[in-house]
């Protein structure tokens, strides 16, 4: 018994993998080290047997459509970036946080990257994936993703070199997320520091070199603490209000 599958139907599904896999690569949660390489090949061969029927691209040589495979590999792995960038910002967080804080020095393996990162990055990582998940910020992601083949249809050669660009100054979001959410981590720093100055200046017999590390330390992990239910309100907010727009970025100027 033989079965014959339509060109165009093979075709499609190609696109539909190349950019399915490009994203799920790179998003966050999707894209974990901890997510086999078997599992996200499989999700994304999933999502694209749906995608591919609505497809109808048309290729009249090899070069065109391998140029077209890579087009869509590029749009999916910008999707997915795109949606990193909160999570890097939560991370840059954590790390001023952790050098200001005294621990820059407790350094382990992220297991987001496989690099080594301190210990308070690795920890708004985890706090950050779980807000992620609870608020169910990952369709938003698929949501997106399946809306790109509407705005930037598959098929075609050219780049949203545009698109690019928005998707790129958006990791100024980045710093600005790191800036504000770490903000009061450093003021407290700053007025620590200026309480351990004033008191070695009024009582010099103290050891304060012994003192100031623990303390900063013990500070920082206090600070945590109390600010824990903040924190998980700001990543909630940051998931709400700015994904859908960095999830656009691609195809607003495209």
């Amino acid at each position: 018994m033989n079965v014959e599958v339509p060109l165009d139907l093979v075709l499609g599904f190609a696109l539909a993998l190349a950019r399915l896999l490009g994203a799920c690569m790179f998003a966050p949660v999707f894209g974990h080290e901890s997510v086999p390489l078997r599992v996200r090949v499989a999700l994304a061969a999933a999502l694209a047997w749906f995608v591919a029927p609505t497809l109808a691209p048309t290729f009249h040589d090899l070069s065109t459509f391998g140029l077209a495979v890579a087009r869509e590999a590029a749009i999916g792995a910008s999707i997915g970036f795109s949606a990193s960038i909160l999570f890097a910002g939560f991370a840059l967080m954590g790390e001023l946080a952790a050098v200001q804080g005294g621990l820059g020095a407790a350094a382990v393996i992220d297991p987001s990257s496989g690099a080594n990162s301190v210990v308070l990055t690795t920890l708004m990582g985890t706090i950050a994936a779980l807000v992620f998940l609870a608020t169910e910020s990952h369709h938003e992601v698929l949501r997106a993703i399946f809306t790109s083949f509407r705005e930037v249809p598959p098929g075609e050669v050219g780049l949203p070199t545009r698109g690019f660009a928005e998707v790129a100054h958006s990791g100024t979001l980045i710093f600005d997320l790191a800036v504000r959410i770490a903000a009061p981590f450093t003021v407290a720093m700053l007025a620590s520091n200026v309480a351990v100055g004033v008191l070695g200046r009024a009582i010099p017999q103290l050891n304060l070199i012994s003192l100031q590390l623990p303390a900063q330390i013990g500070l920082t992990l206090l600070l945590v603490f109390l600010a824990a239910g903040l924190l998980v309100e700001a990543f909630a907010a940051s998931f709400a209000e700015d994904l859908p727009d960095l999830m656009g970025a691609l195809w607003r100027t495209a």
